[in-house]
């Protein structure tokens, strides 16, 4: 028995306790919440929400921790939906429309696209109906492959669905240019990861499809896309891992085509939709930084903070990072105000994590980070973090006059819950700029996961 006794057993022996006793801290102070609910003030000034009409889709086939367990929870009755919000906002008689459109939560938050002249709305399926006697998956990746866009019309008091293109595998993001003439879609299909569709009198006409460059000897998947306020190029998040940027021409035939503008920047560990200030000189996106492990779990469980990235965009140079500012965890959609001047990031933290699980950091609720932006150089520096109720909250938007935000809620924590809901901001500009709840929030289908201003 003297090999118990060996120098070697024994620093086996403290180095498995050391484990042991490391996860148990760490579990430990998983009870622990560094960031605080933000308190809704108690004599607040009236909201004032103002624009022409906000547009929120509603993801009804799955809760939010379907994510973790793959248990979609559906209720009877409750179906996809584009809700309409119409301003500017009465919030004791809000005018509030709604018509049903097939869409999901299983991407990025940009899967509308608002015609200029708000008439028109763009709604991309991304993942299709489960059929009714499904209630459950081993992870949501199994979720039925979508194929459709659907256009809206918004002009008439009852909305309708007018048109509907079957566009390819899993349309995930929505690009529509400055003039709405040119539809931009993501799909799921190797060598044609990029449509674009024609749009005449508001409806969709002849579709190109494009494919993405080869990134270390695999076919790029396009995960977002968004136009230049020019109208003349496109940014491209690939594999969630780099920036792409392209030049959009027309040959003599009228025909779109695509050319690179620069080589794709590598920046962060899992990127999500970019949106370029209104000048068009900087591009910002999020990273969630939900591959730091590489063990799926873990990814999940124990992801670090989020960060907000700025790339100087000029057609004449090689795009490059100016600034990176942490915010709060898994920051999947953000807004930039009209002026320019600041972000407001929305962070889902870790409440996709179920209702099960023991307290976990970032389980409970959800935060916004406020993030000032230096017009001139680029530069990024997060002012705040505010934390609300709700659960995976996935977009935010400024008013059209910056003054105030909305937010969209999934759902709150509810065993069987059955709506989402837009919670209200107001923003306190200046020299110590910050953000303020105001308490007023609007209920609206189950699933709420994106939000568009028609400005």
């Amino acid at each position: 028995m003297k090999w118990l006794q060996s120098c070697w057993w024994k620093r086996m022996g403290l180095a498995v306790l050391g484990v042991i006793l490391a996860i148990a801290l760490y579990g430990l102070l998983q009870w622990i919440e560094p960031v605080a609910i933000a308190p809704i003030l108690s004599s607040p000034q009236p909201l004032t929400f103002t624009g022409n009409a906000l547009l929120v889709t509603s993801d009804a086939d799955m809760v939010a921790t379907a994510y973790a367990d793959g248990v979609l929870n559906r209720e009877p009755g409750i179906e996809d939906t584009l809700t309409v919000i119409d301003l500017p906002l009465n919030p004791q008689n809000p005018s509030i429309r709604q018509v049903q459109v097939s869409n999901s939560v299983a991407s990025w938050p940009q899967i509308i696209a608002a015609s200029p002249d708000g008439t028109r709305a763009f709604v991309a399926e991304v993942r299709s109906r489960p059929p009714d006697n499904v209630e459950e998956y081993d992870s949501i990746d199994q979720l039925p492959a979508g194929t459709q866009v659907t256009a809206v019309d918004l002009a008439q008091e009852q909305l309708r669905a007018i048109a509907t293109l079957e566009v390819g595998k899993n349309p995930e993001h929505l690009g529509l240019n400055p003039d709405g003439t040119l539809l931009a879609v993501t799909l799921d299909q190797p060598g044609e990861e990029l449509a674009v569709i024609q749009i005449i009198n508001g409806t969709f006409s002849e579709q190109f499809n494009f494919a993405m460059p080869e990134m270390d000897g695999q076919p790029a998947s396009a995960r977002s896309i968004v136009w230049h306020p020019s109208g003349q190029y496109l940014a491209l998040n690939l594999n969630n891992q780099a920036v792409a940027f392209y030049q959009v021409q027309q040959d003599a035939q009228g025909n779109p085509t695509l050319q690179p503008q620069g080589e794709p920047i590598r920046v962060g560990n899992w990127l999500t939709a970019g949106r370029f200030t209104s000048d068009g000189r900087f591009y910002l996106i999020p990273d969630v930084k939900w591959r730091t492990y590489g063990i799926r779990q873990l990814d999940y469980l124990m992801n670090p903070k989020g960060a907000l990235i700025a790339i100087a965009f000029d057609p004449t140079k090689q795009p490059e990072v100016t600034s990176v500012a942490e915010v709060g965890l898994s920051p999947e959609g953000f807004a930039i105000s009209p002026d320019d001047s600041l972000a407001v990031t929305v962070n889902m933290r870790r409440t996709y994590l179920p209702n099960w699980l023991p307290a976990w950091r970032g389980k409970p609720y959800s935060s916004l980070s406020l993030v000032a932006i230096d017009r001139t150089s680029g530069e990024l520096t997060a002012v705040n973090e505010y934390g609300f109720e709700g659960l995976l909250p996935e977009q935010v938007t400024f008013d059209a006059e910056g003054n105030s935000l909305a937010v969209v809620i999934y759902h709150y924590r509810e065993e069987t819950p059955t709506t989402g809901a837009v919670e209200f901001w107001r923003v306190v500009e200046g020299n110590r700029p910050r953000l303020e709840r105001t308490g007023l929030t609007l209920d609206v289908v189950r699933g709420a996961h994106d939000i568009v201003l028609i400005p």
